[in-house]
């Protein structure tokens, strides 16, 4: 059943990043956009397996929570 759920994943990362190339001609935007594709898949297939992890939301308020402050 994972399995099915991974690969579901990735096809659907796969069809994301080929949606997004054809809307760019520049490269370092279509690296960009591969780079943030697969780190967001996986996650996905890491929250699979370990459910207990903090999900993208907590990762990124751990990461910039204390800019939040600062700048109030």
């Amino acid at each position: 059943m994972k399995m099915a759920m991974i690969l579901s994943i990735l096809l659907l990362s796969c069809g994301i990043i080929i949606f997004e190339f054809r809307g760019s001609k520049d490269k370092k935007a279509r690296k960009v956009i591969a780079g943030i594709t697969f780190a967001a898949a996986g996650l996905t297939i890491l929250l699979l397996f370990q459910p207990g992890l903090p999900g993208p939301t907590e990762l990124v308020k751990l990461l910039f929570g204390r800019i939040d402050l600062i700048m109030k």
